[in-house]
Protein backbone atom coordinates (compact mmCIF):
# COMPACT_ATOMS: atom_id res chain seq x y z
CA UNK A 1 0.00 0.00 0.00
CA UNK A 2 0.89 3.26 0.23
CA UNK A 3 0.33 7.12 -1.66
CA UNK A 4 0.44 7.07 -5.62
CA UNK A 5 3.11 9.14 -6.30
CA UNK A 6 1.48 11.34 -9.23
CA UNK A 7 2.48 10.30 -12.82
CA UNK A 8 1.64 12.29 -15.71
CA UNK A 9 1.06 9.28 -18.56
CA UNK A 10 2.71 9.31 -21.66
CA UNK A 11 0.92 9.97 -24.86
CA UNK A 12 2.65 7.30 -26.84
CA UNK A 13 2.03 4.22 -24.95
CA UNK A 14 -0.91 3.03 -22.69
CA UNK A 15 -1.73 -0.24 -20.67
CA UNK A 16 -4.04 -0.98 -17.89
CA UNK A 17 -1.88 -3.25 -16.47
CA UNK A 18 1.10 -0.97 -16.62
CA UNK A 19 1.32 2.79 -15.41
CA UNK A 20 3.42 4.89 -17.58
CA UNK A 21 4.85 8.36 -17.68
CA UNK A 22 6.18 11.07 -16.20
CA UNK A 23 6.41 12.51 -12.32
CA UNK A 24 4.73 15.25 -12.70
CA UNK A 25 7.24 16.85 -10.04
CA UNK A 26 9.78 15.66 -12.10
CA UNK A 27 9.46 15.46 -15.56
CA UNK A 28 12.74 13.96 -16.38
CA UNK A 29 12.04 10.98 -14.25
CA UNK A 30 10.20 8.35 -15.97
CA UNK A 31 7.63 5.65 -14.36
CA UNK A 32 6.56 2.20 -15.15
CA UNK A 33 4.56 0.57 -12.15
CA UNK A 34 3.40 -2.94 -12.96
CA UNK A 35 -0.30 -2.75 -12.35
CA UNK A 36 -1.63 -6.44 -11.34
CA UNK A 37 -2.19 -5.93 -7.60
CA UNK A 38 -4.53 -8.26 -7.25
CA UNK A 39 -1.80 -11.42 -8.67
CA UNK A 40 1.35 -9.73 -7.11
CA UNK A 41 1.82 -8.00 -10.69
CA UNK A 42 2.53 -11.41 -11.56
CA UNK A 43 3.08 -11.53 -15.92
CA UNK A 44 0.74 -12.73 -17.95
CA UNK A 45 0.64 -12.84 -21.78
CA UNK A 46 -0.81 -9.20 -22.23
CA UNK A 47 2.39 -8.13 -19.17
CA UNK A 48 4.62 -9.99 -21.50
CA UNK A 49 4.00 -8.66 -24.23
CA UNK A 50 3.68 -5.15 -23.01
CA UNK A 51 6.12 -4.00 -20.82
CA UNK A 52 9.36 -4.32 -23.36
CA UNK A 53 6.54 -1.48 -25.78
CA UNK A 54 6.81 1.00 -22.24
CA UNK A 55 10.43 0.36 -21.61
CA UNK A 56 11.46 1.06 -25.07
CA UNK A 57 8.51 4.39 -24.79
CA UNK A 58 10.62 5.23 -22.58
CA UNK A 59 13.76 5.14 -24.24
CA UNK A 60 12.11 7.18 -27.25
CA UNK A 61 10.67 9.82 -24.30
CA UNK A 62 14.87 10.38 -23.82
CA UNK A 63 14.86 12.05 -27.12
CA UNK A 64 11.69 13.51 -27.36
CA UNK A 65 10.66 14.86 -23.82
CA UNK A 66 13.56 14.69 -22.09
CA UNK A 67 13.34 11.53 -19.80
CA UNK A 68 16.86 10.67 -18.05
CA UNK A 69 16.80 7.76 -15.78
CA UNK A 70 13.69 5.57 -15.47
CA UNK A 71 12.24 3.66 -12.21
CA UNK A 72 10.26 0.53 -12.62
CA UNK A 73 8.42 -0.66 -9.19
CA UNK A 74 5.33 -2.68 -8.56
CA UNK A 75 1.62 -1.61 -7.31
CA UNK A 76 0.12 -3.21 -4.33
CA UNK A 77 1.51 -5.73 -1.55
CA UNK A 78 4.14 -6.85 -3.61
CA UNK A 79 6.64 -5.62 -6.48
CA UNK A 80 6.40 -8.84 -8.32
CA UNK A 81 5.62 -12.53 -7.62
CA UNK A 82 7.19 -13.36 -11.23
CA UNK A 83 5.63 -15.59 -13.95
CA UNK A 84 1.35 -15.89 -13.86
CA UNK A 85 1.16 -19.51 -13.02
CA UNK A 86 -2.37 -19.49 -15.32
CA UNK A 87 -0.24 -17.93 -18.34
CA UNK A 88 2.46 -20.82 -17.55
CA UNK A 89 0.28 -23.60 -17.74
CA UNK A 90 -1.15 -22.58 -20.58
CA UNK A 91 1.76 -21.75 -22.49
CA UNK A 92 2.66 -25.30 -21.90
CA UNK A 93 -0.63 -26.82 -22.97
CA UNK A 94 -0.40 -24.73 -26.27
CA UNK A 95 3.73 -25.61 -27.19
CA UNK A 96 2.34 -29.83 -26.19
CA UNK A 97 -0.07 -29.16 -29.15
CA UNK A 98 2.42 -29.51 -31.54
CA UNK A 99 2.75 -33.41 -32.37
CA UNK A 100 6.42 -32.94 -33.75
CA UNK A 101 8.82 -33.15 -30.54
CA UNK A 102 11.20 -30.88 -32.91
CA UNK A 103 9.02 -28.19 -34.08
CA UNK A 104 7.76 -28.67 -30.52
CA UNK A 105 10.96 -27.48 -28.68
CA UNK A 106 11.37 -25.01 -31.41
CA UNK A 107 8.28 -23.46 -30.67
CA UNK A 108 9.29 -23.14 -27.30
CA UNK A 109 12.65 -22.30 -27.37
CA UNK A 110 11.37 -18.78 -29.83
CA UNK A 111 8.66 -18.67 -26.55
CA UNK A 112 11.65 -18.69 -23.98
CA UNK A 113 13.70 -15.82 -26.35
CA UNK A 114 10.70 -13.89 -26.06
CA UNK A 115 10.16 -13.96 -23.06
CA UNK A 116 13.81 -13.24 -22.28
CA UNK A 117 13.97 -10.12 -24.63
CA UNK A 118 11.19 -8.30 -22.72
CA UNK A 119 13.37 -8.13 -19.69
CA UNK A 120 16.53 -7.24 -22.04
CA UNK A 121 14.79 -4.38 -23.28
CA UNK A 122 15.80 -3.02 -19.92
CA UNK A 123 19.34 -3.02 -20.59
CA UNK A 124 18.58 -1.71 -24.37
CA UNK A 125 17.01 1.69 -23.15
CA UNK A 126 19.60 3.97 -22.71
CA UNK A 127 18.92 6.09 -19.65
CA UNK A 128 19.73 4.20 -16.42
CA UNK A 129 16.57 2.21 -15.14
CA UNK A 130 16.02 2.06 -10.86
CA UNK A 131 14.14 -1.07 -9.56
CA UNK A 132 12.18 -0.21 -6.43
CA UNK A 133 11.33 -3.45 -4.77
CA UNK A 134 8.85 -3.83 -1.78
CA UNK A 135 7.75 -6.94 -0.67
CA UNK A 136 7.74 -9.86 -2.72
CA UNK A 137 10.23 -10.21 -5.93
CA UNK A 138 9.80 -13.65 -6.69
CA UNK A 139 11.06 -15.94 -9.79
CA UNK A 140 10.73 -13.73 -12.44
CA UNK A 141 10.56 -10.42 -10.40
CA UNK A 142 14.71 -10.99 -9.51
CA UNK A 143 14.91 -12.05 -13.47
CA UNK A 144 13.37 -8.50 -14.36
CA UNK A 145 15.68 -6.52 -10.83
CA UNK A 146 18.86 -7.91 -12.44
CA UNK A 147 18.44 -6.37 -15.91
CA UNK A 148 18.21 -3.12 -14.49
CA UNK A 149 21.20 -0.65 -13.71
CA UNK A 150 20.43 0.22 -10.08
CA UNK A 151 18.02 -1.79 -7.57
CA UNK A 152 16.52 -0.52 -4.28
CA UNK A 153 13.98 -1.83 -1.72
CA UNK A 154 12.15 -1.08 1.57
CA UNK A 155 12.83 -2.61 4.74
CA UNK A 156 9.77 -5.44 3.93
CA UNK A 157 11.09 -6.64 1.00
CA UNK A 158 12.07 -10.57 0.78
CA UNK A 159 13.89 -12.02 -2.83
CA UNK A 160 13.30 -15.35 -3.81
CA UNK A 161 14.86 -17.44 -6.91
CA UNK A 162 12.24 -19.86 -7.27
CA UNK A 163 12.62 -21.55 -10.22
CA UNK A 164 14.18 -25.20 -9.06
CA UNK A 165 11.35 -25.40 -6.13
CA UNK A 166 9.19 -25.92 -9.54
CA UNK A 167 11.49 -27.91 -11.23
CA UNK A 168 12.25 -25.65 -14.03
CA UNK A 169 16.31 -24.10 -14.35
CA UNK A 170 15.68 -20.29 -14.56
CA UNK A 171 15.85 -18.79 -18.14
CA UNK A 172 15.22 -15.71 -18.24
CA UNK A 173 18.27 -14.01 -17.59
CA UNK A 174 18.80 -14.13 -13.42
CA UNK A 175 21.28 -17.01 -14.06
CA UNK A 176 23.12 -14.90 -16.21
CA UNK A 177 22.95 -11.58 -14.63
CA UNK A 178 23.08 -12.39 -10.99
CA UNK A 179 26.67 -13.68 -10.89
CA UNK A 180 28.21 -10.40 -12.00
CA UNK A 181 25.84 -8.65 -9.13
CA UNK A 182 26.56 -10.91 -6.35
CA UNK A 183 29.58 -12.77 -7.20
CA UNK A 184 29.02 -16.83 -8.47
CA UNK A 185 28.69 -18.74 -4.78
CA UNK A 186 26.04 -16.15 -3.39
CA UNK A 187 24.20 -16.67 -7.02
CA UNK A 188 24.47 -20.34 -6.72
CA UNK A 189 23.24 -20.13 -3.38
CA UNK A 190 20.59 -18.32 -4.38
CA UNK A 191 19.67 -20.32 -7.30
CA UNK A 192 20.47 -24.17 -5.93
CA UNK A 193 18.42 -23.30 -3.00
CA UNK A 194 15.72 -21.06 -3.52
CA UNK A 195 15.76 -20.22 -0.14
CA UNK A 196 13.85 -16.65 0.75
CA UNK A 197 16.20 -13.50 1.87
CA UNK A 198 15.25 -10.39 3.19
CA UNK A 199 16.30 -7.00 2.56
CA UNK A 200 19.17 -7.09 4.83
CA UNK A 201 20.77 -9.90 3.69
CA UNK A 202 20.17 -8.65 -0.22
CA UNK A 203 22.17 -5.24 1.24
CA UNK A 204 24.67 -7.19 2.52
CA UNK A 205 24.86 -9.27 -0.82
CA UNK A 206 24.68 -6.54 -3.22
CA UNK A 207 21.81 -7.75 -4.95
CA UNK A 208 20.56 -3.74 -3.47
CA UNK A 209 22.82 -0.84 -2.65
CA UNK A 210 19.95 0.56 -0.66
CA UNK A 211 17.45 -0.08 1.82
CA UNK A 212 14.89 2.07 2.42
CA UNK A 213 13.68 2.49 6.15
CA UNK A 214 9.24 1.09 6.17
CA UNK A 215 7.47 0.56 3.05
CA UNK A 216 6.40 0.93 -0.16
CA UNK A 217 5.14 5.04 0.16
CA UNK A 218 9.20 5.44 1.78
CA UNK A 219 10.56 3.38 -0.58
CA UNK A 220 9.33 5.45 -4.02
CA UNK A 221 10.00 8.68 -2.17
CA UNK A 222 13.85 7.50 -2.34
CA UNK A 223 13.49 5.89 -5.16
CA UNK A 224 11.90 9.50 -7.46
CA UNK A 225 14.81 11.62 -5.11
CA UNK A 226 17.50 8.80 -6.44
CA UNK A 227 16.30 9.66 -10.12
CA UNK A 228 15.55 13.12 -9.84
CA UNK A 229 19.73 13.65 -8.59
CA UNK A 230 20.81 11.27 -11.43
CA UNK A 231 18.33 13.21 -14.00
CA UNK A 232 20.72 16.24 -13.01
CA UNK A 233 23.94 14.79 -14.93
CA UNK A 234 24.69 14.78 -18.45
CA UNK A 235 22.49 12.39 -20.63
CA UNK A 236 25.29 11.33 -22.57
CA UNK A 237 27.50 10.84 -19.97
CA UNK A 238 24.55 8.61 -18.53
CA UNK A 239 23.90 6.78 -21.70
CA UNK A 240 27.68 6.19 -21.89
CA UNK A 241 28.41 4.55 -18.66
CA UNK A 242 25.60 2.78 -18.80
CA UNK A 243 26.52 1.29 -22.31
CA UNK A 244 29.84 0.85 -21.04
CA UNK A 245 29.54 -0.94 -18.11
CA UNK A 246 27.20 -3.70 -19.52
CA UNK A 247 29.99 -3.84 -22.32
CA UNK A 248 32.68 -4.45 -19.38
CA UNK A 249 30.25 -6.94 -17.73
CA UNK A 250 29.98 -8.70 -21.28
CA UNK A 251 33.38 -8.38 -22.04
CA UNK A 252 35.43 -8.90 -18.91
CA UNK A 253 38.78 -8.44 -20.40
CA UNK A 254 40.50 -5.53 -19.04
CA UNK A 255 42.39 -4.60 -22.30
CA UNK A 256 39.39 -4.79 -24.74
CA UNK A 257 37.33 -2.73 -21.89
CA UNK A 258 39.76 0.03 -21.82
CA UNK A 259 40.01 -0.27 -26.21
CA UNK A 260 35.68 -0.12 -25.95
CA UNK A 261 35.72 3.14 -24.11
CA UNK A 262 38.49 4.74 -25.68
CA UNK A 263 36.46 4.05 -29.01
CA UNK A 264 33.38 5.15 -27.41
CA UNK A 265 34.46 8.16 -25.91
CA UNK A 266 36.10 9.15 -28.72
CA UNK A 267 33.00 9.66 -30.62
CA UNK A 268 30.67 11.07 -27.50
CA UNK A 269 33.01 12.89 -25.20
CA UNK A 270 33.74 16.42 -26.83
CA UNK A 271 29.92 17.26 -26.56
CA UNK A 272 27.90 20.34 -25.95
CA UNK A 273 26.87 18.67 -22.69
CA UNK A 274 31.18 18.65 -21.62
CA UNK A 275 30.93 22.25 -22.67
CA UNK A 276 27.74 23.12 -20.21
CA UNK A 277 29.43 20.84 -17.41
CA UNK A 278 32.52 23.13 -17.08
CA UNK A 279 31.10 26.83 -17.50
CA UNK A 280 28.49 25.45 -14.88
CA UNK A 281 31.42 24.51 -12.56
CA UNK A 282 32.77 27.88 -13.27
CA UNK A 283 29.75 29.61 -12.96
CA UNK A 284 28.94 27.99 -9.64
CA UNK A 285 25.30 27.04 -11.03
CA UNK A 286 23.74 23.93 -11.92
CA UNK A 287 24.19 22.51 -15.48
CA UNK A 288 21.15 22.98 -18.35
CA UNK A 289 21.36 19.68 -20.15
CA UNK A 290 19.39 18.91 -23.83
CA UNK A 291 16.86 16.52 -24.43
CA UNK A 292 19.28 13.03 -25.37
Amino acid sequence: KGTAMEVTPLTTFSSPKLRVGVLKAQPSVGWIELNRPDVSNAFDAQLWEEFPKAVMAMDEAASTIGVRVVVVCGAGKNFCAGIDVGYLSSMLEEVNKVACPGRMRERFRRHILTLQDAYSSLERCRVPVIAAVHGACIGGGVDLITACDLRMCSADAAFCVKEVDLSITADIGTLQRLPAIVGHGAAADLALTARTIRSDEALRMGLVTQVVPGGRTELLAAAASLAGMLAAKSPLALAGTKRVLLHTRDHPAVQKGLEYVATWNSAQLVSDDLQESVAALMARRAPRFSKL
